[in-house]
């Protein structure tokens, strides 16, 4: 018979000593916490599913244009937006995109307006943007300078959700001037100089924690209503406008800076505006006969009245888009549109103005006989989430509002008082950022890290082991300890 080997005494109590270490190390907080490794890696790589950040700007956003309630037989323009720039990235797994374009519309516009473009997406990162220069052009209702778009989109390592080394996007378009319905002899209804958007989205810091951060800026250096008339109105931005939303673990935030602009009207002192809602108006006569009324109303309300009448301005124009655009380049499919499922769509625009109601849009009504052209900061608007953050700013309006009625009088007429037939944006911004909650986040050093394994001190590189995994863990430890305690009975025995 073969004899089975009994542990001394001492060794058993040494077996049961280590189980019971085993065992308590098994349900510490050191041993829940240590990493789960699946093929000798972290599981959690990266910025995770759920976080990231986009963010669009236009410099120009054209909500609609219609003169026929002034009694001009002209065709409606349609919502465009000019030097547009968007971008945008997601984490689980990294992706990346941004997108600058010449025009864009939501409306129809004529063969070969679709224009040039500059995009770029990531996989696979780009250590260089994507660059395409654009061309000076006369479309009919829209004239442009020069200028050049710009995207791009990269990483340093996408298994890191940092800011030295996690996804980025930028985009960038820009424009040497604009006229919206240029004319004869240097006028226009406006003029601008030199436009910018951009927007950058990239991984932030927020309390010293990774979050996902989009900023969208416009330039526009100056602009005048009416040049080439003796009533221009001459505005210059003092300071831009910029948007930023970030989106961390624990706390969500929007800055905004809102522009700051001087007015200058001949023969009246200059108005700076710099706050939600102030404006500066200038009243229109449409034709010339309509100077009494126009000057009635500017009484009333103590403005300043144009020299010209707006048929005089406007004299040759066309409100229709023509020609086309050299370098057009074919729109790819962008992954903008599904980076973030979960937040309002960005980059988009919707028309803000309506046709008046009744035949031919109005236009067989009696038409208004006096205008005001209008500047107004806009404000900022936002939306939120458990874990999402929406904002948009349209920084400066301009419009020109129908008037038919005020206190002192009026002339009625078949438009409805304050109807507006143009609604330009000037640096129209959005910005969006969500980030999931919970464990898992970048700690307070100045890496930021995100996930991952990171190089820079980013806490939360891996995932605690929970669940199923504690169990496996905590039942090993209870086998040591029961064949420990079996041991030092068989070696009693045998000693006995």
């Amino acid at each position: 018979m073969t004899e089975v080997a009994f542990a001394r005494p001492k060794t058993a109590r040494y077996l049961v000593a280590l189980a019971a270490a085993g065992v308590l190390g098994a349900v510490s907080p050191v041993a829940l916490a240590a990493p789960a490794i699946a093929g000798g890696t972290a599981e959690s790589a990266g910025c995770p599913e759920g976080f990231g950040a986009t963010a669009a700007s236009s410099t120009v956003a054209l909500g609609g244009l219609d003169l026929r309630p002034l009694g001009l037989r002209q065709a409606p323009t349609p919502e465009l937006r000019a030097a547009t720039a968007h971008s945008g990235f997601a984490g689980g797994p990294a992706r990346a995109a941004a997108d600058a374009r010449y025009i864009q519309s939501s409306g129809v516009l004529p063969p070969g307006l679709i224009g040039p473009s500059a995009y770029q997406q990531a996989p696979p990162p780009h250590e260089q943007p994507s660059t395409v220069p654009v061309e000076g052009v006369n479309l009919g209702a829209l004239s442009t300078g020069t200028g050049g778009l710009k995207a791009h989109a990269t990483w340093q390592d996408a298994a890191k959700c940092s800011a030295a080394a996690g996804p980025r996007a930028d985009a960038d378009a820009k424009l040497a001037g604009l006229a919206l319905l240029p004319g004869r002899g240097g006028r226009a209804l406006l003029r601008f100089g030199a436009i910018e958007s951009g927007t950058s989205t990239k991984v932030g810091q927020l309390d010293g924690k990774a979050s996902a951060t989009a900023t969208a800026e416009g330039g526009v250096a100056d602009f005048t209503l009416l040049p080439g008339s003796p009533a221009a109105m001459g505005v210059r931005v003092l300071s831009a406008p910029t948007l930023t939303v970030a989106a961390g673990p624990t706390k969500k935030n929007v800055d905004y800076k809102a522009p700051v602009l001087e007015v200058r009207v001949p023969g009246r002192d200059a108005v700076r505006l710099d706050s939600a809602g102030s404006h500066a108006d200038i009243v229109v006569p449409v034709d010339g006969a309509a100077r009494g009324v126009a000057e009635d109303l500017a009484r009333a309300e103590a403005l300043p009245i144009a020299g010209i009448s707006l048929q005089d301005l406007l004299g040759g124009v066309t409100s229709a888009l023509s020609g086309t655009l050299a370098g057009v380049t074919a729109v790819p499919e962008s992954l903008l549109d599904s980076l973030l499922p979960g937040l309002p769509k960005l980059g988009g625009g919707q028309s803000t103005v309506h046709a008046t109601e009744g035949s031919n849009g109005g236009a067989d009504a009696r038409p208004a006989r006096v205008v005001i052209l209008r500047v107004e900061l806009g404000t900022v608007e936002k939306q939120t989430s458990a874990t999402g953050l929406y904002a948009k700013a349209t920084s400066i309006r301009i419009k020109l509002i129908v008037r038919t009625t005020w206190k002192s009088g009026g002339y009625g007429g078949d438009q409805r008082d304050n109807t507006t037939i143009l609604d330009l944006g000037l640096c129209s911004l959005e910005a969006a950022a969500a980030a999931p909650h919970g464990g898992g986040y970048g700690g307070g050093d100045s890496g930021g890290g995100y996930g991952g394994v990171s190089d820079n001190g980013g806490n939360g590189g891996t995932l605690p082991v929970t669940g199923s995994r504690a169990v496996v863990v905590v039942g090993a430890g209870l086998l040591l300890v029961v064949l420990g305690r079996m041991f030092v009975v068989l070696s009693r025995r045998r000693a006995a």
